[in-house]
């Protein structure tokens, strides 16, 4: 068996390393009112590059805060980029969030019984944004469920 070896996609989630704050915009939710939220992200490469860990919290206005600790990593078969989340909400991942690169843009698509998410994470520079869309239930169209914009503190 050929072990897997680092590729692009692994090299791609570079990008992301390093401490990020920001502000977040969410719209109205089954878990939460809409609001704005401060947040803040760190990455950090583990396992020798085949993953990308991220740490999240979010602050919103009312006080809350909602917790995620997110592993991204390659498909060493189909070079597509994952991402499986874990969060204070206490849903396991049943499956990752899947896709690659849309020019500097990682899209990801991951479906639940809750309804279907798409990620778009846009790092340029010390600049990350994060746009999701979310299809809930019986919705037919989707709909804007988060747009966040973070600076870079370090990394």
């Amino acid at each position: 068996m050929d072990m897997p070896s680092l590729g692009p996609a692994h090299d791609a989630l570079k990008a992301f390393v390093g401490d990020w704050t920001g502000t977040e915009e969410l719209a109205a939710s089954p878990w939460a009112p809409a609001s704005t939220a401060r947040a803040d992200c760190a990455y950090r490469l583990a396992l020798n590059g085949f993953a990308l860990l991220q740490d999240y919290r979010q602050r919103r206005e009312d006080g809350t805060e909602f917790l995620g600790h997110n592993v991204f990593t390659a498909d060493p078969r189909t070079g597509e980029t994952l991402w499986y989340g874990f969060d204070s909400y206490g849903f396991p991942p049943e499956s990752p969030a899947r896709g690659g690169w849309d020019g500097g843009t990682l899209v990801l698509a991951k479906e639940t019984a809750r309804g279907v998410a798409r990620h778009r994470l846009t790092p340029d520079g010390d600049t990350l944004t994060h746009e999701i869309d979310v299809r809930l239930g019986e919705d037919d169209e989707f709909s804007p469920f988060l747009r966040a914009r973070y600076t870079r503190e370090n990394g």
